[in-house]
């Protein structure tokens, strides 16, 4: 019989690896700004995938999965924004507000595809999981600008 724990013992087994391979190779970890990005642009396949499964739920896995990478993202994006609290100037704030009504602006095309495929998505799935995200993502967008602008400068 094997232990119950074993495979949360053998995950973080494997994140302890990784972490030792990076700190010994001494790789440098792209910034939490654009690290924070590229989560948010992972994490959000898994309500669309999950949201096209109608009939079944989907594999566990993919539910596994989006909870730590939704953890990840949560995470990391909390650092950004308490480190950025005080390096946010106006011209962030403009590019944030910009980006923001460009998302913002893709709610007709929900409506729009809610009216073509309603019947073939699962809507519970899909807006709860793109909403908190899509919240995490506006509410934090002047952070990440004034991150990503350090980085460059």
């Amino acid at each position: 019989m094997t232990h119950p724990n074993a495979r949360l013992e053998a995950l973080c087994d494997g994140v302890f690896a990784i972490a030792m391979t990076l700190l010994i190779l001494d790789v440098r970890l792209p910034s939490l700004g654009r690290a924070s990005l590229a989560l948010f642009a992972v994490s959000a396949i898994f309500p669309i995938v999950g949201g096209l499964f109608v009939a079944a739920s989907p594999p566990r896995w993919i539910g596994i999965a989006d909870v730590i990478l939704a953890a990840a993202l949560f995470g990391v994006t909390a650092i950004v924004v308490v480190r950025g609290r005080r390096s946010v100037a106006d011209p962030d704030r403009l590019v944030a507000l910009r980006t923001s009504q460009a998302i913002l602006g893709a709610a007709p095309m929900l409506i729009a595809v809610y009216f073509v495929a309603g019947s073939h998505v699962n809507w519970t799935v899909l807006i709860i999981g793109l909403a908190w995200r899509i919240w995490l993502l506006i509410y934090s967008l002047p952070f990440l600008v004034a991150a990503l602008h350090a980085q460059e400068g």
